[in-house]
């Protein structure tokens, strides 16, 4: 039989409702997306990382090549000549199919030879290359800002040209006579390079979109065995408390029709292990009350059986406040009511009153001697105010989280000396998530607790 109600409660330790299986359904969907979502995004910026590097440094290694032969050539050619400060434009350099412009600049910054395309962009071209650093030897890709308007060009309508530029010294008998520029036009690439990730961008939209639908359907397949099983169990976990309760309602007749045999009540042993036997059955009849209320609570549409009508509370909780007063009086527990003279709030009235009686309950059992608890009620214009408030142990900041799951408790060996089993609060959060309302815990460890629900009105 232990072994039984130990196996119980590892299943329902493991069962939820079926927005548990909505959230884990949307957690592995999401768990899915964010895995396709980054192998996605890996491949786009390794493909389009790699196509930059191949292209840009094949441009690299021919402005590269351009520069050095064009730089042999006119320092050969300087060499022959007389005097250095001759530059022959026309028969010095012949501008290659994919050069854009070549300039020999001297080393007082004055222009000694040059060649380009379009030869009204010179002073655009001149303008970018004075930001250039001299020294440098590697090619720099360079943005030339052009006006609105230029007649006769045939990109009229790009006003930013990129340029790449590569720099060599023209070095004659160990002096060096000027820089040598050379450019090539490499805007076409780069018009290109933005559609590729345009069109990466787009193709990634769609995959995505793509992956998140299949990972939607492989989260919801992956769930379909689990959350029969869980159905399976909570069928069995109802069945079993419902079944249960008639044998234990005769075990419990047949206790109390034992003590009122006085031949029995005589003998001291027989009366103590009565009590005792009568205890436990109260315990487990509640267990099982607990149990059964749970696994009504697990079914999809146990929000449906909630029976609501607008009525006022206060007199049910002046009947659970008596009920309770009784037990607050072994403790020597002072209680306190507040309320208004009506109470009026749209509700189940069992279940409301249920609500109550585990918070009292639970209130009374975590307050030592001669504390204080006290339960108040209010009703605002759209909602419904119950709070109940004691002097007890209080709960750790990093358990009030946990409080709601089933079977957790706070103080272990505590709750099991009092007869808890850890269900009430979960209950509790049930019949409160089923009003459509709130619960909120305010708590210091040594000083006490306060559970203030909110249900609309």
């Amino acid at each position: 039989m232990i072994n039984q109600w130990n196996e119980w409660r590892n299943w329902l330790r493991r069962l939820g409702s079926a927005d548990l299986f909505r959230r884990t359904h949307w957690r592995l969907t999401a768990l899915y997306s964010g895995i396709f979502t980054l192998f996605l995004a890996l491949f786009i910026i390794i493909a389009a990382a790699l196509f930059y590097w191949i292209t840009t440094s094949d441009q690299e290694r021919r402005i590269v090549r351009l520069a050095e032969q064009e730089a042999n050539t006119m320092e050969q050619f300087l060499l022959k000549q007389n005097d250095f400060d001759l530059f022959d434009d026309e028969s010095l350099v012949l501008l290659s199919e994919d050069q854009l412009f070549f300039y020999v600049i001297g080393p007082n910054g004055d222009l000694l030879a040059g060649d380009e395309v379009h030869p009204r962009l010179r002073p655009y071209f001149l303008h970018a290359l004075s930001r250039l650093n001299m020294n440098a030897r590697a090619p720099v890709y360079l943005t030339v800002s052009l006006p609105e308007h230029m007649p006769g060009l045939a990109r009229d309508a790009a006003r930013d040209w990129r340029v790449l530029a590569a720099a060599r010294p023209l070095v004659i008998r160990g002096n060096v006579v000027g820089i040598l520029y050379i450019g090539m036009d490499v805007t076409s690439f780069f018009g290109v390079f933005h559609w590729l990730l345009i069109v990466l961008a787009g193709l990634a939209v769609l995959f995505l979109a793509v992956g998140v639908a299949l990972s939607y359907f492989m989260s919801k397949r992956a769930l379909g065995p689990i959350e029969e099983a869980y159905e399976r169990q909570r069928q069995f976990v109802a069945d079993a408390s419902h079944e249960l309760r008639t044998p234990l309602s005769v075990v419990f007749s047949s206790v109390e029709a034992l003590t009122m045999e006085e031949d029995v009540m005589k003998n001291e042993f027989a009366r103590r292990l009565l009590d005792r036997l009568r205890e436990e059955l109260k315990r487990i009849t509640k267990l099982m009350n607990d149990l059964l209320t749970l696994a009504r609570a697990d079914a999809r549409h146990a929000a449906l059986e909630l029976a609501k009508q607008t009525f006022d509370f206060r007199p049910h909780a002046e009947r659970t406040f008596q009920l309770v007063a009784e037990l607050a009086a072994k403790k020597q527990l002072t209680m306190h009511f507040h309320a208004p003279e009506q109470a009026v709030v749209t509700a189940d009235p069992d279940k409301l009153t249920q609500l109550l009686y585990i918070l009292l309950d639970n209130a009374i059992k975590y307050t030592p001697e001669g504390g204080e608890v006290t339960l108040s009620i209010r009703t605002e214009p759209k909602q419904f105010i119950l709070s109940v408030k004691d002097t007890g142990i209080g709960i750790p900041p990093e358990d009030i989280g946990r409080i709601f799951d089933r079977f957790y408790r706070v103080d272990k060996a505590r709750s099991r000396q009092q007869g808890g089993h850890g269900l009430g609060l979960s209950i509790a959060k049930w019949i409160i998530d089923a009003h459509g309302g709130t619960i909120h815990v305010d708590s210091q460890l040594g000083q006490g607790t306060e559970f203030i629900v909110r249900l609309p009105a």
